[in-house]
């Protein structure tokens, strides 16, 4: 699975009021809005990867969990 895949299941993407762009994380740890859908993307983005590589996606994507990198 490529990264833009592993981001479209971890996200929920929606227009919001006056037509700005909202990205969420399914598990509500992060959101951004934005008046483009580029802007929200490329922030939403930064925030997935962080979180990713810190193993709280683990129960949508498999692999390591925030415990398990830790505890390492």
């Amino acid at each position: 699975m490529n990264e833009l895949e592993e981001f479209n299941k971890c996200t929920v993407k929606q227009k919001h009021r006056c037509g700005r762009a909202v990205i969420g994380c399914k598990l509500g740890l992060w959101g951004v809005e934005s008046p483009t859908y580029n802007a929200a993307m490329r922030e939403a983005m930064h925030y997935f990867r962080q979180y990713r590589s810190d193993g709280e996606y683990s129960s949508i994507l498999g692999g390591e969990s925030v415990i398990e990198k830790l505890t390492k």
